[in-house]
């Protein structure tokens, strides 16, 4: 089994993040089409930048890299980021997409982008996108004059910020300061206050954003804490079971469970906040603050063992139909073909949050079994360290070691009778004795148990890890990835849950076979079913002789999941 590490969310793109424009371009015919179309990004007709911000986008994501490096070598970086300030909604909105999806999809524009000011250039918009979505909520004037158009605007505009400052904090490090001084947590918090009444997805971006924010960066989980009623809003959210009659169930967990995660960031702040003001009054944390904690955690692994209660074998039957049945022509003039995309992508985006939570389960087991060892060896230390009452160690001690020194000198001929002692003690011991060492043996046992049952690594036992094993199993698409484009990503997205699934699981091993020894040896027949349990993945990923030879894509992902197999 390898070391067990904390697992942190990753970049996502979100290909949607742009509104369609009608005759936006998706291709170019010469190099000397790219200097023309940012030259309209500048252009006094607000039509024109539009078109202009809208054909860019397409041609950044477009698979076509040559067009990418062109338009990147023509600074269309600086340009996207200049447009940030337009006063046309329609620009802002193509401008941001296209940033964000940019950064998610090429760390070197990533780079780039988090050079050009980008922080001052969403900071300046923060205010009007406060007023806008202000006046949506309460449906005042400033919202009824938005219009449905402009109250969409103004929540993608908003969704595309917050998802490239996200994106930008995972992959350049150095934008995490910059993303702290900006103080956006009082702007993004206040999504979560009214949940029930924006889009959940634009809910689910600032979870993300919070999350990716406070995951190691003291400064932020201080500036959260300490920002007013912040974490029981947050709290309060984990413990909803409906965020608002038209919020479906899955959005509604999806939103729970983000909550949590930030919360899980911030708990060790927290804590050490408690044992800091503990220590100025010179006591001990309260047991009702310590137990609030223990409580969210439990509550966030009840969340995560409700949504990762998926059959990915279903799936991936399902997932693999919809992506033969989908004609590879246009979906616009295929209806049909268009809703099965359309829950394709539903079903990918279930999948990509099922890995979220299996990420973040993985992390409070990983927290939560580094507490119980550290408990564990606090205590033997101080078993070990502390003193006899007869008070061991003083002067009067050491002449009675000398005493005991001397007495044993005396009794060193005296061998034949200490063994008759023994002879004699041994045949003392009869059955009731047995009995009674049998008796607090099983005692230990039951009290060995009960801990571990009452305990957050015992709602991981009985509540996680049966959904660990059926997501670590590979699925029948394993073997499609190198059939078509679409095949190759539906098998890559079920390689990835395999995988996923698999380190949850190899962190779950290592935690209980450090942190609970002794039940981990009370259990031996279900830890010998769990290797057997891995042994049949590997046999399976390694395949038969008759399939010995399948094709490089498809032996890619069995070897990602294989490695991950092994690990554990």
């Amino acid at each position: 089994m390898g070391k067990a590490q904390k697992r942190t969310f990753k970049s996502r793109t979100n290909p949607l993040g742009t509104a369609t424009v009608p005759g936006a371009a998706t291709a170019v015919e010469s190099k000397d089409d790219v200097p023309v179309l940012l030259k309209k990004l500048s252009s006094s007709d607000a039509s024109d930048r539009v078109w202009a911000a809208a054909s860019a986008s397409n041609l950044l994501m477009s698979d076509d890299e040559t067009v990418r490096r062109m338009l990147l070598s023509n600074n269309v970086i600086s340009a996207l980021v200049e447009r940030l300030s337009d006063s046309v909604p329609d620009v802002v909105v193509q401008v941001s997409g296209a940033l964000y999806n940019l950064a998610a999809v090429d760390h070197g524009a990533a780079v780039e982008i988090s050079r050009r000011n980008i922080y001052g250039a969403i900071q300046s918009l923060i205010p009007r996108l406060a007023t806008s979505i202000d006046g949506i909520i309460k449906n005042n004037e400033e919202g009824q004059r938005l219009g449905d158009d402009g109250r969409k605007m103004v929540l993608l505009t908003t969704d595309n910020m917050l998802s490239l400052l996200r994106v930008l904090c995972e992959t350049v490090p150095a934008s995490v300061k910059q993303v702290n001084d900006m103080a956006l947590i009082p702007f993004v918090i206040s999504f979560f206050k009214v949940a029930d009444r924006l889009p959940p997805s634009l809910v689910q971006t600032a979870g993300q954003f919070l999350h990716t924010l406070t995951d190691e960066n003291t400064a932020a989980k201080r500036t959260l804490l300490g920002h007013g009623d912040a974490v029981n809003v947050l709290f309060n959210v984990v413990k909803a079971q409906q965020l608002g009659a038209e919020t479906s169930a899955d959005d509604t967990a999806v939103v729970r469970m983000l909550a949590g995660a930030v919360l899980m960031n911030l708990k060790d702040v927290a804590i050490e906040q408690l044992e800091t003001e503990a220590d100025k009054r010179g006591a001990d944390v309260s047991a009702e603050d310590a137990q609030v904690w223990d409580n969210m955690t439990r509550a966030v692994l009840e969340i995560v063992s409700g949504f990762i209660s998926f059959d990915p074998h279903e799936a991936a039957a399902r997932a693999l139909h919809l992506a033969e049945t989908i004609p590879v022509a246009d979906v616009i003039a295929a209806p049909e073909a268009s809703k099965q995309e359309m829950e394709l992508d539903r079903l990918g985006a279930r999948m990509d949050y099922i890995q979220m939570a299996l990420e973040l389960a993985a992390n409070i087991f990983t927290d939560e079994g580094a507490s119980a060892e550290d408990a564990e060896k606090a205590e033997s230390e101080s078993e070990d360290t502390a003193e006899p009452a007869d008070g061991n160690g003083s002067d009067d001690d050491m002449g009675n070691d000398e005493d005991e020194e001397d007495d044993d000198a005396e009794h060193e001929d005296d061998g034949d009778e200490g063994e008759a002692d023994l002879e004699d003690r041994d045949a003392d011991f009869d059955a009731d004795d047995m009995n009674d060492v049998l008796c607090d043996e099983g005692a230990a046992k039951k009290e060995t148990e009960e801990a571990v049952r009452q305990s957050v690594l015992g709602v991981f036992i009985d509540a996680i890890v049966p959904s660990l094993l059926r997501l670590a199993e590979p699925t029948v698409a394993m073997t499609c990835a190198a059939e078509s484009a679409r095949l190759a990503s539906v098998a890559e997205d079920f390689a990835a849950l395999n995988e996923r699934a698999l380190g949850c699981f190899n962190n779950f091993l290592l935690v209980i076979e450090e942190s609970l020894k002794a039940w981990f040896r009370m259990h031996a027949d279900r830890v010998d079913a769990w290797w057997r349990f891995l042994i049949g993945v590997a046999e399976r990923l390694v395949g038969s002789a008759a399939d010995a030879d399948p094709a490089a894509a498809d032996r890619r992902l069995r070897y990602m999941v294989l490695d991950r197999a092994i690990g554990c």
